[in-house]
C-alpha cells in the first residue's frame, strides 16, 4: 500500500524538519487556551480570538526554537564528518605488526 503525501505547493511538508512537531504543539496549546479562557469567561468570540493568537505565536515561536537546535545539531554533524573525513586521510588503516 502506498504512503499518502501531505504536500503544499508541489513540496513535501513530512520532510521538512519540525514541521510535524511545531504544528501539533501549536495545536494543542491553542485548544487548550481557547478552552481555559471559555471556561473563566464563557465568551465564545473571545476564546476563539485567544485560541487562534495562542496558535499563531506559539507557532512562530517554536517553529524558530525548533529551527535553530536542528541547525546547530546539523552544523556540528558536518563538523564531525568533516573532522572524521581529515583523519581517516591523514592517517588511514594503521597495520599492527606481530613479531611471531
Amino acid at each position: 500500500m502506498e504512503e499518502k503525501k501531505f504536500t503544499l505547493f508541489g513540496t513535501d511538508l513530512q520532510k521538512i524538519p519540525c514541521f510535524k512537531k511545531t504544528f501539533t504543539i501549536s495545536t494543542y496549546s491553542g485548544i487548550a487556551a481557547g478552552l481555559g479562557c471559555f471556561v473563566i469567561t464563557s465568551r465564545v468570540k473571545r476564546s476563539a480570538d485567544v485560541a487562534v493568537l495562542t496558535f499563531a505565536v506559539t507557532t512562530l515561536g517554536y517553529w524558530f526554537y525548533c529551527r535553530h537546535n536542528w541547525f546547530r545539531q546539523y552544523e556540528l554533524a558536518q563538523k564531525l564528518n568533516s573532522s572524521l573525513h581529515n583523519v581517516m586521510l591523514n592517517e588511514g588503516v594503521k597495520k599492527e605488526t606481530s613479531d611471531a
